[in-house]
């Protein structure tokens, strides 16, 4: 995937055999300042014509679908030349799955139930290179990283200086993300505005200089293991 954080219009291929949920996403988009949906289709193999005349950006696609699921199309389009960012998106939430998208080159794992701001989010987090999770799901993974990817020594002493500057307050935000917590949640947990916990999520993921939710929760999972 190119990743450009220069983008300014992004274009979106949606995927599903569901005509409604199609609508959904549609109206979800058309609200949304600077994404515009290009081009619709019923399953991967619908997909993957339609990539071949139509520039997009993000590619969000069901994974359970009739000709070619979605898990097959991200396998596909991972081997054209340009390929655009992919993000799964499903009602029907598993482990196997969700590993299966993200260690593919997925750029978002989320459900069908998410609220249409952090589908909306998603999309722009894939833009920018960034990985996206649904809430639930990015709990469980937590359970499969600890011994992965480890950082270099550097960027680990880094890290943990990081960890060790942060305010109580953003301690306890990065906590709850480590639970897998949505920022509705945290803002009920903590007693804060959804907006302020928005806020102190994006200084975190400032403060360690990575891309999403999942960059944060990862090297706080690590500095945590290594204490």
């Amino acid at each position: 995937m190119i990743v450009n954080e220069d983008v300014t219009n992004i274009s979106v291929l949606i995927v599903d055999d569901d005509p409604l949920v199609l609508s959904s996403l549609r109206h979800y988009f058309a609200a949304a300042e600077n994404i515009s949906v290009v081009a619709e289709a019923c399953d991967g193999e619908e997909a993957l014509m339609l990539l071949n005349n139509v520039a997009a950006n993000v590619v969000l696609a069901d994974i359970h679908m009739p000709t070619m699921d979605g898990v097959s199309l991200l396998r596909e389009i991972q081997r054209l030349p340009n390929p655009p960012a992919f993000i799964a998106i499903t009602a029907l939430d598993n482990d196997e799955t969700m590993l299966k998208v993200l260690a593919g080159g997925g750029a978002g794992y989320i459900v069908k139930s998410a609220r249409p701001q952090a589908i909306i989010t998603a999309v722009r987090d894939a833009v920018s290179g960034g990985t996206t999770v649904s809430p639930k799901a990015l709990n469980r993974l937590i359970d499969y990283i600890p011994d992965k990817v480890i950082p270099p020594l550097s960027r680990d002493l880094e890290a943990s200086s990081i960890y060790n500057k942060l305010t109580p307050v953003e301690k306890g935000v990065l906590e709850h993300l480590c639970l897998g917590m949505s920022n509705a949640d945290i803002a009920t947990a903590m007693q804060y505005s959804e907006a302020t916990v928005k806020k102190y999520v994006s200084n975190l993921i400032s403060h360690f200089d990575v891309t999403s939710r999942l960059s944060l929760v990862i090297s706080a999972i690590q500095i945590k293991a290594q204490k």
